[in-house]
């Protein structure tokens, strides 16, 4: 690794929507180049010292740049609903797009829960309607109309279409069915795992 190679990583990056792949070595290799330079530093006359300074600030201003430019087009992918890491990422990027996914997921979850259960109370409850019980955590449910993935209020991810029958979490399975798109069976408590 050198600052010319940083540069044409960096140039690249720049230039392209999508996420390049790295070297499997990437950050080993910038690594080992930095230390390189600063043993030089500590045996370089005044006059190459300051070569050499100026060249580990480029370095790092490089690199810098371009993990903060990939940092961008992950935090992108993963907002999008990507299920998996696109090609090319580094294991810590990897980690970085999981983690957000999860926020992400986790923050519509509530978001559409606060929407839709807000208006929960206000929405008469027809005559023949049994109330789902609040003390219970899941409760089954017959899914009456096709509807998009959504996260539960567990943190897991359900894909339901007309006519399915699942085990949802209790807020997910109130919002669902006072929108009309499920029809409640059974309420149970989770109890040592098994519902």
């Amino acid at each position: 690794m050198d600052v010319e190679r940083l540069w044409m990583i960096l140039d690249k990056e720049r230039n392209t929507a999508s996420l390049q792949e790295l070297p499997e070595r990437f950050c080993e290799d910038v690594r080992d180049y930095i230390s390189r330079l600063e043993a030089e530093k500590a045996e370089a006359d005044d006059t190459r010292r300051s070569f050499v300074e100026d060249e580990i600030r480029n370095a790092r201003m490089k690199v810098e740049d371009i993990m903060r430019r990939r940092i961008g087009k992950i935090i992108k992918l993963a907002s999008s609903g990507m299920d998996t890491p696109p090609r090319g990422m580094l294991p810590q990027e990897e980690e970085i797009f999981q983690a957000v996914k999860r926020q992400v997921e986790a923050g519509k979850a509530k978001i559409f829960a606060s929407i839709f259960g807000g208006s929960q109370s206000a929405k008469p409850r027809k005559r023949d309607e049994q109330p789902i019980d609040e003390g219970n955590e899941h409760v089954l449910v017959r899914v009456l109309d096709n509807i998009p993935a959504f996260m539960g209020t567990d943190g897991r991810v359900y894909k339901v279409g007309r006519e399915d029958v699942i085990m949802l979490p209790r807020t997910n399975a109130e919002i669902l069915c006072n929108r009309g798109v499920a029809m409640r069976f059974e309420a149970y408590r989770k109890r040592g795992g098994a519902l």
